[in-house]
Parts: structure tokens; sequence; C-alpha cells
């Protein structure tokens, strides 16, 4: 099987020759591996060339991913406008400027749009594949009145430069393509403290939040569907921080429900992405309709889950995607590294509908551990653990 058909395989549930196994490469690893001189030039090149980043990923015996990042005003813009443009008339109530000061390893951005009826203004730090919030666009009920009207339709994205992409990697990598969810957006707009404290303060306006958030996201995905991009990996980071199932059932699922069944009936793959913890609302986020789970983020990093476990208990009705400590990658040797990466096989990948793939970024490793991490996915399928 080529990479694109095991990926829609294991996704489908559908038979596959051996697990998928892949690295979240960090940008800063990854300009280092391609020997670019930084962020911005090796996007631009990947851009033209994406044989540049799975080449590498070849050469480190995993199966290739491509991730790229959907449109966004509140957070990662530096990465996104490469791909992306808005006609100048779809911008005539949304006039955005921008002031950019250099801070050691980062930038901090500062934004103002300007509307018809008044300013919104936001600002963070971008710097090493990271972004760091300092303002947030939505302070007061009017500002939400002002971006409702205001912000550029999604329908009006030009898309073109991704479209390319999509046809210049074919079957060759699977592009994840980071799609923010309506929790994860609302944080970045309201910032999490305030939206927690929303919940109990004024929950009405997170439901407004939710609401404005879902419907400009199903006509996202339905737009980013033209494109042609294998998958999306639905960003909801922010449920990781340990929300109760009681807020996350009225406050989050729901929305999600909406916004995954959209994308599935446009014909993409859903991945959703939790990066923390989630244990005490496994099952309602599989209700969610996704394909597949991520990160599984282990107890020795940020998260709660247990392999073996949610295999048990969810494992028949979604693919799990993920469960590798990727910081066993900068400190174990190759053998522990095979070692770790066979525990986490032996736990999800029995029966198919698991893709060994890194919780987290890898910043680091050590010489040989990502080529043995790599290793024991095709090992494993050699002893009969994998369908065909």
């Amino acid at each position: 099987m080529d990479t694109l058909a095991r990926f829609k395989a294991v996704f489908l549930g559908e038979p596959i020759d051996r697990p998928p196994v892949c690295g979240w490469i960090g940008m800063p690893l990854l300009v280092r591996l391609t020997g670019s001189s930084g962020d911005r030039q090796l996007l631009e090149s990947v851009i033209d060339d994406p044989s540049i980043v799975i080449q590498t990923q070849l050469d480190l015996g995993l199966d290739p991913i491509i991730v790229t990042v959907d449109d966004r005003w509140f957070s990662m813009h530096v990465y996104w406008r490469l791909l992306y443009d808005h006609a100048e008339e779809d911008l005539a109530t949304w006039r955005v400027t921008t002031k950019a000061v250099p801070n050691g390893d980062f930038t901090t951005y500062h934004f103002t749009a300007e509307t018809p009826e008044g300013p919104i203004t936001w600002g963070y730090d971008v710097g090493n594949g990271q972004v760091g919030e300092l303002e947030r666009p939505l302070k007061t009920t009017h500002d939400l009145e002002l971006l409702s009207r205001y912000m550029p339709a999604p329908e009006a994205l030009q898309q073109d430069r991704l479209t390319e992409l999509v046809r210049r990697v074919g079957s060759d990598a699977f592009i994840m393509h980071n799609f923010i969810g309506v929790w994860g957006e609302a944080a970045n707009m309201r910032g999490l403290v305030d939206l927690c404290t929303d919940i109990f303060d004024q929950p009405e306006l997170v439901h407004s939040v939710s609401e404005f958030l879902t419907e400009r996201s199903i006509r996202r995905v339905r737009h980013l569907a033209q494109t042609g991009v294998h998958s999306i990996l639905y960003d909801q980071s922010w449920v990781g921080v340990g929300l109760s199932p009681e807020h996350y059932r009225e406050f989050i699922k729901p929305y999600d429900q909406r916004v995954v069944a959209a994308a599935r009936e446009s014909g993409l793959l859903v991945s959703y992405h939790n990066c923390g913890r989630g244990t005490a609302i496994l099952e309602d986020m599989v209700e969610c309709g996704a394909h597949a789970l991520e990160t599984l983020t282990p107890k020795e990093s940020s998260g709660d889950f247990d392999l073996a476990d949610v295999k048990h208990r969810v494992g028949d009705r979604v693919t799990l995607n993920g469960g590798f400590n990727e910081r066993v990658l900068a400190t174990a040797t190759p053998a522990q590294a095979r070692e770790a990466a066979l525990r986490c096989l032996e736990a999800a990948a029995g029966g198919g509908r698991y893709i060994l793939r890194t919780t987290g970024q890898v910043f680091e490793a050590n010489p040989g551990t990502i080529e043995a991490f790599a290793g024991a996915a095709r090992e494993f399928a050699y002893a009969g653990a994998a369908t065909v």
C-alpha cells in the first residue's frame, strides 16, 4: 500500500498491510534535518516542492505526513498566509494593520482591525513554531457583534495555493490540515481563563460565541474540502485542560458534532485532537463522530490516557492516533525507543485501527531513535498483528 492508501484505510477501519507510523516533526528539527535557513524559507520551499519534507521523513523510515494550517486571524498568521489570500474587496470592512516587534527568539505582533463601527485589537508572540497570545480580540459583547458583522466570509478565502500543494503531494504523503475547533478558537478569541470563567458567570456568552464559530466552521470545512486535502486535524487542544464531563457535554460536544458531521459530509477524514487530559470524556469525544482520536497523550507527559484502556473502551469505534511520548526520542537509546514503540503497538494495534504517532511535536531526537521508533511498526506488522 502507498502512504495515502494506508492512512485512508486505517481511518476508515479497513484492512491495512501494517500500522502507519509518523512523527510530528517540529519546525526547529525539520529546519535542521532539511538544511533550511529558517522557518519561512522551509515553508516557502515546501509549498513549491513538498518532496523536501516527504523524502526527509522517508529517510527516517516514517510514513510521510504534511501538516498544513487553516485560515486564522487570531493565531499562527505567519504560516497560513503563505497558502491563502483575500481579495481586496472582501477586506473592505476588515482592514488589518500589523506592528511587528522583535523580541529575542520571538516576534511580538500587534494587530488592529478597523471596522465601520470601531476597531478590534489583539496580539501574540510567534517563534520556534509556537504562538503565545498576549491580547484577545473578544473583550466585550460589542466585539462579538463586530466580529460577526465584519470578518471576511469563509467562502471568500482564496485557497488556490493549497489546492496546488495537494496536487503536488499526490499519494506520496498524507495531508493533515490543522483546523481549529470551536472551543479552541473561542479560547483564542476570549482567552482560556476568561472563557472557563464565563461558563459560570455568563454561560449565554459562551453559547453565543460557540454558535457564531460553529456556523463559520461549517461553511469553512465545506469550502476547504474543495482543495482535496485528505483530512482535518480538528484541533481541540484546550479540551484537554480537565473540563468536567458536564461542562464538556453542554458547551463543547454539541458544537463539535455539527462541525465534524459537516466535514464528513464534505468528504474529509477527521481526527479529533485533544493533547491533554480526556479519560473522563473519552466516549463523549468519540460520539462527536470523528474517524480518529488523537493525541492520546500518556500519563507520564501532560495527559491521562492509557492506550490499552482506550483500546478496550473505544477501539472498535474509532481509529486511535498517537499515544507515543515524543520526549522518549530525545533521551532514549534506539533500543529503548523501539521498545517504547512496541509497547504502544501491543496495547493498541491488534486488529488494526491504530496509527503509531508521537503525541506532540518532536523538537529533539537522539541519533537513530526516530528510525528505531519507525522500524517497530514494520517489525510489529511482520509479526502478524496487522490485518491485511
